[in-house]
């Protein structure tokens, strides 16, 4: 099987050769510091720097697909929150949040134009990035990160509580601008979209929250998806053992958890895919053969994907991720 075979038929569920092993891209970003020295920046916000890092990812580390952007920032940032674009060793981040009432940033953001900017540069990569044999994906960030990146967070979680209906029709803009790039993502041609909302855990939320204003977004995005035949990834950060029940609910093709989650656990309450979750702690300063180790644990307790637990250090070595990559593909943990 080709790479792009392989990752497709794991999310219709149908049987493969091995489970593929990948790193999305968006929060689970590959492109550590020695790759973004190799395209010599520019990955954030050049179309040509950005196809170059995710194909030196595919063929230096081996992550069987092209994945892009590398931050969750893009979309934010044409909310009016102000963003530090970072360089070869530090990521994007939010430095300034739009202060605007909720009610004037739906008004005068809501034309925005999801083609233009650094999500144009993310279209055009993935449009270059197209081809047969490795699968594109295409990353968003999930709707709960993006209201709390684009307003103060702290205001938006006491919202929740205090004005929930205030904070409905703001999480339904949000949703409905994600899923707005999403579509034109797959119009690009990715192939697989992957959406992570590291903020939307269990523990920050609690159950009650996640049913509430996290399951209906998500399965309002992922019904879009599917109708247009893409396969969907979900990743929730933190502790996800009490929300597992909410999460079969929003049919994403595979669910990605952090390393906190025992997969042994999760693979008897998913009904959906699975994949992760290699410490990324230890992928940053463990030894390989430990690396090995976690790696073939998270096999054998039947993940149908193998992938980084969450984002990954910029200073995590090619070297170490290889001996992730290298022993999936040598199939020797049968």
């Amino acid at each position: 099987m080709d790479e792009k075979e392989r990752l497709l038929n794991v999310l219709k569920a149908v049987p493969v050769d091995r489970p593929p092993v990948i790193c999305p891209g968006g929060m689970m970003s590959a492109c550590v510091t020695e790759i973004s020295d190799q395209v010599g920046g520019g990955h954030h916000s050049e179309t040509k720097a950005m196809v170059s890092a995710a194909r030196a990812i595919n063929e230096r580390i081996g992550f069987e697909n092209y994945g892009v952007p590398y931050c969750l920032t893009s979309e934010v940032e044409a909310l009016g929150a102000r963003v530090n674009i970072g360089n070869n060793l530090i990521e994007p981040r939010v430095t300034r949040y739009n202060d605007l009432p909720l009610e004037t940033i739906m008004e005068n953001y809501a034309p925005v134009d999801v083609t233009t900017g650094r999500m144009g540069v993310v279209l055009a990569a993935i449009a270059e990035l197209r081809n047969n044999r490795v699968p594109v994906i295409g990353n968003v960030s999930g709707h709960i990160s993006t209201a709390t990146s684009v307003v103060d967070p702290l205001e938006m979680f006491k919202m929740l509580r205090r004005d929930p209906e205030r904070a409905t029709r703001f999480l339904t803009f949000i949703s409905d601008y994600l899923i707005r790039y999403a579509l034109e993502m797959v119009r690009a041609g990715a192939d697989v979209i992957s959406i992570s909302d590291p903020t939307a855990t269990g523990d920050i939320l609690g159950p009650r929250n996640f049913q509430k204003f996290a399951v209906p977004y998500y399965q309002k995005i992922i019904a879009a998806l599917h109708q247009e035949g893409i396969p969907v990834i979900l990743h929730i950060c933190g502790n996800a053992s009490k929300i597992v029940d909410a999460l079969n609910e929003v049919k994403a093709n595979a669910v990605s958890f952090d390393s906190i989650v025992n997969m042994k656990m999760a693979r008897e309450g998913i009904k959906t895919g699975l994949m992760g979750n290699v410490s990324t702690q230890l992928l940053h300063t463990g030894e390989s053969s430990k690396i090995v180790s976690i790696t073939r644990y998270a096999l054998h307790s039947e993940v149908d994907i193998v992938a980084p637990a969450c984002g990954l250090s910029m200073a995590t070595s090619i070297s170490n991720l290889k001996a992730m990559t290298d022993y999936v593909k040598e199939g020797s943990y049968h």
